[in-house]
């Protein structure tokens, strides 16, 4: 396997805002108190071959940018001028430090996602198939999900999940939780006095005697 590691910090004002554009990424974001956002962003080739990872990690490209107040991050593959395929498994992994009442809006296909400690009114996810892990967040968080598994444990605030073929565990949730779910599965494991919860359903595995609109 071969690994290509870039590392950025953008300087940042309040209330800043960070968008992560990914292909077969995994994506994990995390707050410190600096009025930085520091990406490290890794490119990796992997094929048994040395010299084909090599020759195919060329065609994995990024960007960076700044622009105001929005850090701008994105993964993408170029293929060669004859349009030959690469033959190694292409990954891109982006771990970020931002701080805690930063904006965060993430697209990601075949990857994996994970966002801790954040408190701000617009967390966007626009997801397939894809892994979510969300811990210990604050604020508002809107989830657009297509197959994979979607878990979220001490949330306070107004969490919206439109969800298809995605399993849903909702653990420790106050505020309000408006759930639309097709296919798949919903765990709602919370104190329901703490919550309102709005849920509807089709075709979806209810869990732990979760209940919901059919």
């Amino acid at each position: 396997m071969i690994t290509k590691t870039i590392e950025k910090t953008f300087e940042v004002p309040q209330y800043a805002k960070v968008q992560v554009w990914g292909e077969r990424s995994d994506i994990e974001i995390m707050t410190w108190n600096k009025n930085e956002i520091k990406a490290t962003i890794e490119l990796t080739a992997k094929h048994p071959t040395r010299s084909t990872a090599e020759k195919d990690l060329e065609a994995l490209h990024y960007t960076a940018d700044q622009k105001g107040k929005t850090v701008s991050l994105h993964n993408f593959v170029v293929l060669a001028k004859n349009g030959s395929k690469p033959q190694s498994n292409l990954k891109a992994r982006f771990t970020l430090f931002v701080p805690a009442n930063c904006a965060v809006e993430i697209q990601n296909s075949f990857g994996k996602i994970s966002i801790k400690g954040l408190q701000t009114q617009t967390m966007q996810l626009q997801t397939e198939f894809c892994t979510i892990e969300l811990n210990d967040l604050r604020g508002t968080l809107t989830a657009r999900t297509q197959f994979g598994a979607l878990r979220t444990e001490n949330f306070n605030g107004l969490l919206s999940i439109f969800s298809e073929r995605t399993d849903l565990i909702l653990q420790q949730i106050k505020g309000e939780c408006r759930v639309r779910a097709q296919y798949g599965s919903l765990d709602i494991q919370t104190d329901k006095a703490q919550v309102k919860l709005d849920v509807e359903t089709k075709n979806t595995e209810l869990r732990n005697g979760t209940v919901a609109k059919q």
